[in-house]
Formats: C-alpha cells, sequence, structure tokens
C-alpha cells in the first residue's frame, strides 16, 4: 500500500497546504482518493506527484465538512470513478460556533454531482473486497461547538476506512470528532482478533488538554501498532507528544509526502 498526502495543513518544500485533508491510496487492487480537502489543492498536489487522478477507482468522504468534502466539487467532470462513498446524512447542514455560529458544511448541493455516482450507507458497509468503511460510531457528545442547525452534531454521519491486507486492518480517519478510542474500539468489534496494523488521522485534539493529550498516547500504546501518521487537525501538541512517545513508529506527514506501508 502507498499513501500520497494531497491536503494537509502542512506541506514540504514545493507543496501548497491548507486546511483540510486528502489522501491517495493505492492498493494492489484499488486506488482510493480519501477527502478531498477544501479546494483544487489537492488535484494540484496530485499533479506534483505524478498521481494520475484519472486512475481513481473509489473517492471515500469522512464526513460532511467543508475541509474534507469542499473539493470534491472540482474533481474532473470526465473520470473513470466507480463511486463516490460517503453516508447518507454528509449533506446535511453543519454548523460550528467560536464564537459566532457559522456554516462549517459543504457549498455545493448533492445534485451538483451529476458527473459522479453516489454510493450512500449507513453504519456499515464493504465497498469491495477487503474495502470497508464504518459509521454511526457510538461516543459521549461532549463538545459544544459544532451543531447541525441548532442540535450538537452527534457526528454519526463520520465514517472510518478501513483497508485489510494480509488479516491486518489500516484505518483513515478524517478528524475523529466521535473520539480516537470511540472509533477504534468500533473497529475493534467489527473485526476481533485482527491486527490494527497502521492509523493514519485527523485526531481533533487541536484543543484538547494535556491530559486528555496523554491519555489518548496511552490508549494507542496498547494497540500494537506498526505506525502512527497524526495528521490534520490533531494540532503541533499532541503530534510532538506522539513523535515523542512512540519514535519511529510515529511518522508526521505533510502535504508532498508519500509513505509505503
Amino acid at each position: 500500500m502507498k499513501v500520497s498526502v494531497l491536503t494537509n495543513d502542512l506541506s514540504i518544500k514545493g507543496f501548497d497546504n491548507e486546511h483540510g485533508l486528502s489522501l491517495y491510496i493505492n492498493t494492489s487492487k484499488n486506488n482510493i482518493l480519501f477527502d478531498t480537502g477544501q479546494t483544487t489543492l489537492y488535484l494540484k498536489n496530485a499533479k506534483k506527484l505524478n498521481v494520475d487522478i484519472l486512475n481513481v477507482d473509489y473517492i471515500v468522504l469522512s464526513h460532511g465538512h467543508y475541509d474534507h468534502m469542499g473539493g470534491l466539487i472540482y474533481f474532473p467532470k470526465k473520470n473513470n470513478v466507480k463511486e463516490v462513498v460517503l453516508h447518507r446524512d454528509a449533506f446535511i447542514e453543519k454548523f460550528a460556533r467560536d464564537p459566532q455560529k457559522r456554516f462549517n458544511g459543504v457549498l455545493y448541493k448533492k445534485s451538483d454531482l451529476s458527473f459522479l455516482k453516489l454510493l450512500e450507507f449507513e453504519n456499515f458497509l464493504e465497498v469491495d473486497s477487503n474495502f470497508y468503511v464504518i459509521s454511526n460510531i457510538i461516543h459521549p457528545i461532549d463538545q459544544n461547538k459544532y451543531y447541525v442547525r441548532e442540535t450538537l452534531d452527534d457526528f454519526h454521519d463520520e465514517l472510518i476506512l478501513v483497508l485489510e491486507e494480509n488479516n491486518e486492518l489500516t484505518l483513515f480517519m478524517g478528524c475523529s470528532h466521535y473520539g480516537v478510542k470511540y472509533g477504534i474500539e468500533r473497529i475493534k468489534k467489527e473485526f476481533p482478533n485482527k491486527k490494527i496494523k497502521n492509523i493514519f488521522a485527523g485526531m481533533h485534539l487541536i484543543n484538547a488538554s494535556d491530559e486528555e493529550i496523554s491519555n489518548i498516547g496511552k490508549y494507542l500504546n496498547t494497540l500494537d501498532f506498526d505506525l502512527l501518521v497524526p495528521l490534520h487537525c490533531t494540532g503541533e501538541r499532541a503530534m510532538k507528544h506522539f513523535k515523542k512517545l512512540y519514535l519511529d513508529k510515529c511518522l508526521l506527514l505533510q502535504a508532498g509526502d508519500e509513505i509505503k506501508c
């Protein structure tokens, strides 16, 4: 498996960045685009990496925020995408208060994506062999920033992409608004006795306390993973903590970086 970071909050020299996430995942069977960032930036960085975006077989959208789905509307109209996989509620209007209420969803409509075939699901779906998406992750709602209309967002639409190779799992998590621990515990329930080998994740720990970050680090240490790649909204403090804790098992990748795992 090869993962190319097309969009991230930081970038290596010669590449651009924005607040958002987009990963190009090349497996032995499929080429998967996981999220599309905010703008056309993922397309520009893909070109610099010699990633042919027309080779994408599937697009997987983690959740309905602008920094993960915004760029989809700019995807080439003539393409070879089999399906765009997303939760059926990904287009529900979303807002954030920081402190003023602002729109936090996407600015286009589902009907604007007629050039793509949407595969909407809920809870669990095997998209292809050894290729799964899982949503509706049960967790306490302990945030007061994100809303669906006037109701606190429970992020039931936020999915985890799971790819299996040799009976081992690689996880891709866009923002982990549901909480890293709760998401991984759901994966362990769905795939008992299978090792979680690699974790690529935005962890939404930018504003977390040092204690919260430490507790996540201790939890992850129980998984016996091979590779952790914290991305996007994980935040600098958490990234530095995980790097210090896990050393070579933690890679701090930026837009323009690629890795085989």
